[in-house]
């Protein structure tokens, strides 16, 4: 492809100086590829030339009448529109084409690619009924629903099932100046995989817990050793550590696995509500009550488990009344006086300091030793360092396989960028991270040269402690992750030596060193 020049040049609104800066290109004898006209900008687009050649044309353009500024840029600004759209099309699971108003296809993202089993060659210009092997009407009339489910003919042998959907691309509210259109499907198949993974969404392993720390096996024998009792658990941690996770993997364990779990974020919920989503009401109980009344979670969780996420948050009126329960296994919903027996088992979580709360009298202290019998703390990222590495490569893949591209790989450089991070946000911040890297990889690239991570909330990220510390023995812990780190992720020790860019014998004294 031959190399492009594309100059921005910012001028004052005078008559003509569009052909007064176009004379100037002219002057040098050269073709206008490109050009692009917006208010008090001129873009244009030309060959390749020699630096001299563009110091005496910039400086030529500059002269003219009414020329502000002169400037050498990448793209235009209907390219980089393109280039922008295609990114976006790239990141969505779904297939998306777009085509004009006569259906003939403009362009179409991976995932309709795939689906297809087709590439831009052979796309680009067909007629979408021709694409889906149909007719033309046929088509024109699917058109006119909301979400249609079709029969996609791929070739001779092939069909595929799929939902589609039809938005109209408008100049107006009006849908009768349609300039073309844009379709979004999915495969049949997968929505019915979809709508059963979120049914089995509530089912979570301790295997699938990853970890790698003392630490962590530790919080995980300890709630697998009491996962079959009704003992009530206190997940403690920083908020992003997965306590939820931990109460899922309980409850998949327990005797109760049958039973709903019923997670609830008491901080998510107005103080004002939370009484009536805990407890339930009578019909007509208060202004806006439904008819009918309504239970609350305590019922929606009977013969299950009730997660309440975030319990320091329950205000201190409504703690005698969750004791009460505890105590007494039943409820009543407000507005009633009849006793609902009750059985379920309840898991508490919370990322703040309990015990400080009770001497401060923010959180009664009787309800604090009947949360706390068997308390776990779950251990933030930042102590868990080998564990990075591990989940990062997890969310690598995972967001991947959701974008339906190769899996992508960390540069020595991008690891070490996780490393030195102090993670704040643990490991849900780590999976956003992941994602962002991911969206933001160009198609091309199969590596991740650098992760964009926000600065820590404290302001100290790990390599500041470093300076503080002494910066050898976080060295040799960083190298010793990463040949740790590779060594696992190669069958021999050459390959990895390869992947690190030194010797198989530097690398054999490493791991004798290390202990690998």
């Amino acid at each position: 492809m031959q190399m492009m020049l594309t100059f921005q040049i910012e001028t004052e609104d005078r008559v003509g100086i569009t052909h007064d800066v176009m004379e100037s290109f002219l002057s040098f004898q050269l073709d206008i590829v490109k050009m692009e006209v917006r208010p008090h900008f001129i873009y244009l687009k030309t060959h390749l030339l020699p630096s001299e050649v563009q110091d005496q044309l910039c400086y030529h353009i500059a002269q003219t009448s009414g020329v502000r500024r002169v400037n050498l840029i990448p793209f235009l600004p209907s390219e980089l529109h393109a280039n922008e759209l295609k990114t976006t099309l790239a990141t969505i699971s779904n297939g998306v084409i777009l085509v004009d108003s006569n259906l003939r296809v403009n362009t179409m993202n991976r995932a309709a690619e795939t689906l297809l089993q087709t590439d831009e060659k052979r796309y680009k210009g067909m007629e979408l009924p021709t694409l889906w092997g149909m007719k033309k009407e046929d088509c024109e009339r699917l058109m006119q629903k909301e979400t249609s489910p079709l029969t996609l003919y791929i070739n001779e042998t092939e069909v595929i099932r799929v939902v589609s959907d039809f938005y109209p691309i408008c100049m107006s509210e009006k849908y009768d100046d349609s300039q073309g259109w844009v379709v979004v499907f999915r495969d049949l198949q997968q929505v019915n995989e979809w709508i059963q993974s979120v049914q089995r969404s509530g089912m979570t392993h301790f295997e699938e817990i990853i970890h790698e720390s003392e630490g962590m096996k530790n919080c995980i024998q300890t709630a697998r050793c009491i996962a079959k009792s009704d003992v009530t658990i206190f997940l403690s941690g920083e908020s992003g550590t997965g306590k939820e996770l931990f109460a899922r993997a309980i409850h998949y364990e327990s005797l109760r696995a049958n039973g709903p779990f019923v997670p609830i974020n008491c901080a998510a919920i107005p103080e004002q509500l939370l009484e009536s989503e805990l407890f339930g009401y009578e019909a007509g109980s208060f202004t806006g009550a439904s008819k009918e009344g309504k239970a609350g979670l305590f019922e929606t969780a009977c013969n299950g488990t009730l997660f309440l996420d975030e319990v320091g948050e329950i205000p201190l009126h409504l703690q005698s009344k969750l004791l009460r329960v505890l105590e007494e296994k039943s409820i009543r919903r407000i507005g009633s006086n009849k006793v609902i027996p009750l059985q379920f088992r309840l898991i508490t979580a919370t990322n703040r300091k309990l015990g400080e709360w009770v001497k401060q009298g923010k959180f009664r202290e009787d309800l604090y030793y009947r949360l706390h019998v068997i308390p776990i703390e779950i251990p933030p990222l930042r102590e868990r360092e080998y564990e990075i590495s591990l989940l990062a490569n997890h969310f690598l893949q995972k967001t991947c396989e959701l974008v339906r591209r190769p899996v992508l790989h960390l540069s020595e450089y991008a690891r070490q960028q996780l490393y030195l991070h102090d993670w704040p946000g643990n490991v849900r911040e780590l999976q956003n991270v992941m994602e962002r890297s991911v969206y933001l990889c160009p198609d091309h690239e199969t590596e991740i040269h650098q992760v964009l991570i926000s600065p820590s909330r404290n302001g100290l990220g790990r390599s500041e402690m470093i300076e503080m510390v002494g910066l050898k023995p976080h060295l040799e812990q960083t190298e010793r992750r990463i040949i740790k780190s590779t060594l696992e992720q190669h069958k021999s020790i050459r390959q990895a030596a390869r992947q690190l860019r030194m010797s198989h014998t530097a690398l054999l004294n490493k791991i004798k060193k290390y202990h690998l």
